[in-house]
C-alpha cells in the first residue's frame, strides 16, 4: 500500500533520512520506534504528503505523494493522529470536531451520526460528545483526536504517540479498538516509545541516524527499564509547604459548566516529591494550574509558604504541551526570556542555561536551533531545562515524561530525585510506575474528588485492597 523508495529528507540543521526503503502492505500493522529527535514524526508526515522527500519517492496505492493531483486521494487514504492533541482540534465541541472531517470527505449526514456514535462508544467517551474541546483534559483530547481520524475510516491510520497521556484503562480501550480495525483490514503504523504499545505488530522498525532498520520487539522490551527503585529518603520536615483547599468550576453559570475539582483539601510538605495520579479528566492538570498560580479557584484558596502562588518566582510549571508556549526563534533566546525578568547578570544567565541544558541531557548545540524544528520530546526537555534554569523553590511538572524515549525518561526521573529535599516537586502523571519510583507521598484524584492521600506504602496497600492497576 505504501512504498518508500530511496527516500532522503533534510532539515537545515541536519539530515533526517538517507536512502530509506520500506514497503507497508495493505492491512499490515507495523511499529516505529526511535530516540527523541530521530525523525519519527517526520516519517509520519512523509507517508501522506504533508512533507515531500527531497530525493526518492513515497507512493500510496501506486500514486507518488509529489503528484499534486493525487494528494487529496492520498490524504483520504492515510489518516494521522498527531502527538499534540491541541494541534488537531478544529470544532468547538467534540461532535463538531468529528463532523468537520467527515463533511470534508462527503460522508452523508445519517452516516456521520452513525460513525460518531460508533467511535465515541468504542473509545469509551460517549459522554464527551457535547463537551467543549477547550475544557477537556489532555488525555480526553487525545481520545477525541483518535475518534475523529478513525471515523473517517481511512485505509491506513498513522498513530504518532497517540496515547502518551492516557491512563491504563483508556490505553486498553484504544488497543482493543485498534485490534478491531486491523481485523477489518485497516493498515496501522504505530509510532511509540513504549514496546508494550506494539503488541500485535507484524514488524517493528527503529529509526536511528537517518536509517530505518527492522528490530526484534522482544529485544526492545528486555532493554526497557523495569527497575522499581525506592524514592529518595524523606528529608526532615520543613516549615511551609503548599496548602490546598479548593473547588473549581470551568465556565460557571453557562451551558459549558464543568466541575473540575470538588472540595479538594490537602497539604504538600516542603521539600517533598508528591505524585498526583488519576484517570483522564480527574482534575490533575486543573490542580497543577491552580498551584502554579495560573488560575484562581472558584472557591477556596492555594497558599505557598503562607503566600499566594507567584508564577515564575516561588513556583514554576511544566505544561502538558509546553511546545504550545514557545515563541522565540532559537532555544537560547527562549531560555533567556524568563531569566531576563530577574536581576541576573549576562554571565550568570549563560551559566544557568548551560547547566540546565546539561542537566536535561541535551548538548549546547541545541541552543542555536529553532524550538519549532525540534521533536516533541526535545521540546519537552527544553521546557524542563528552562524551568530548572529559573531555579524556583516549587516545581509543578504535568506529564513531564510524555513522548520521551526511555533514556530521557530515566534522566528526568533522576533529575527529580537529585533535587528532592532542596526543592518541592509536584509530579503529575498517568504513569503510576514512574510515580512510585520518585514520590514521597501520593495523591489520587477521581472525577474531581480527592480519594486518597498518603505515603507510597499506604498507597500500595490502598490500591491492592481495591485491585487497582499499578502499571502504566
Amino acid at each position: 500500500m505504501i512504498e518508500l523508495e530511496d527516500v532522503h529528507f533534510y532539515l537545515p540543521e541536519k539530515p533526517i533520512f538517507e536512502r530509506v526503503n520500506l514497503h507497508i502492505k495493505k492491512g499490515e500493522c507495523i511499529g516505529i520506534m526511535g530516540a527523541n529527535g530521530s525523525g519519527k514524526t517526520t516519517f509520519a508526515r512523509l507517508l501522506n504528503g504533508l512533507l515531500l522527500p527531497q530525493k526518492g519517492v513515497v507512493r500510496v496505492n501506486g500514486k507518488p505523494t509529489i503528484d499534486s493531483e493525487s494528494l487529496l486521494a492520498i490524504r483520504r487514504s492515510i489518516g494521522i493522529v498527531f502527538q499534540n492533541p491541541n494541534a488537531q482540534a478544529i470544532g468547538e465541541t467534540v461532535e463538531e470536531d468529528i463532523v468537520f472531517g467527515l463533511e470534508n470527505i462527503g460522508v452523508p449526514k445519517h452516516e456521520i451520526d452513525r460513525r460518531i456514535d460508533i467511535y465515541l462508544k468504542l473509545l469509551g467517551i460517549t459522554e464527551l460528545r457535547d463537551r467543549n474541546i477547550g475544557l477537556l483534559s489532555g488525555g480526553q483530547k487525545q481520545l477525541v483526536n483518535l475518534a475523529a481520524v478513525m471515523a473517517m475510516e481511512p485505509e491506513c491510520i498513522v498513530l504518532d504517540e497517540p496515547i502518551s497521556m492516557l491512563d491504563s484503562c483508556s490505553r486498553k480501550s484504544v488497543a482493543e479498538t485498534i485490534s478491531g480495525l486491523k481485523r477489518a483490514g485497516t493498515s496501522i503504523v504505530m509510532i511509540t516509545h513504549d514496546p508494550g504499545d506494539l503488541v500485535g505488530c507484524s514488524r517493528v522498525f527503529t529509526i536511528a541516524e537517518g536509517r530505518i532498520s527492522q528490530t526484534d520487539l522482544e529485544t526492545l522490551a528486555t532493554c526497557e527499564d523495569t527497575e522499581l527503585f525506592e524514592a529518595a529518603g524523606q528529608s526532615e520536615p520543613q516549615s511551609g509547604g503548599v496548602g490546598v483547599d479548593v473547588s473549581h468550576v470551568y465556565e460557571p453559570g453557562t451551558g459549558w459548566a464543568v466541575t473540575a475539582l470538588a472540595d479538594v483539601s490537602l497539604t504538600i510538605e516542603k521539600g517533598s516529591v508528591t505524585g498526583i495520579i488519576g484517570g483522564i479528566g480527574s482534575g490533575k492538570s486543573t490542580l497543577a494550574s491552580l498551584v502554579a498560580g495560573l488560575d484562581t479557584p472558584t472557591t477556596g484558596s492555594i497558599s505557598i509558604d503562607g503566600k499566594l502562588p507567584e508564577p515564575g518566582k516561588n513556583v514554576a510549571i511544566l505544561f502538558q504541551q509546553p511546545e504550545d508556549f514557545f515563541f522565540e526563534r532559537t532555544v537560547r533566546k527562549e531560555m533567556i526570556f524568563g531569566l531576563r525578568q530577574t536581576a541576573m547578570s549576562d554571565g550568570e544567565i549563560r551559566a544557568r542555561i548551560h547547566s540546565a541544558i546539561s542537566q536535561a541531557g541535551l548538548t549546547r548545540a541545541i541552543l542555536e536551533r529553532s524550538p519549532f524544528h525540534l521533536s516533541i520530546g526535545e521540546q519537552r526537555l527544553i521546557a524542563l531545562a528552562s524551568i530548572l534554569a529559573m531555579d524556583p523553590e516549587y516545581l509543578v511538572l504535568d506529564e513531564p515524561t510524555a513522548s520521551l524515549d526511555s533514556k530521557s525518561r530515566r534522566n528526568v526521573l533522576e533529575i527529580i530525585r537529585e533535587i528532592a529535599g532542596r526543592k518541592t516537586v509536584i509530579y503529575i502523571s498517568h504513569c503510576i510506575r514512574d510515580v512510585l519510583k520518585i514520590a514521597d507521598r501520593i495523591v489520587v484524584l477521581k472525577d474531581g474528588n480527592l480519594v486518597f492521600t498518603g505515603t507510597k506504602s499506604q498507597y500500595l496497600r490502598w490500591a491492592s485492597e481495591r485491585k487497582r492497576a499499578l502499571g502504566c
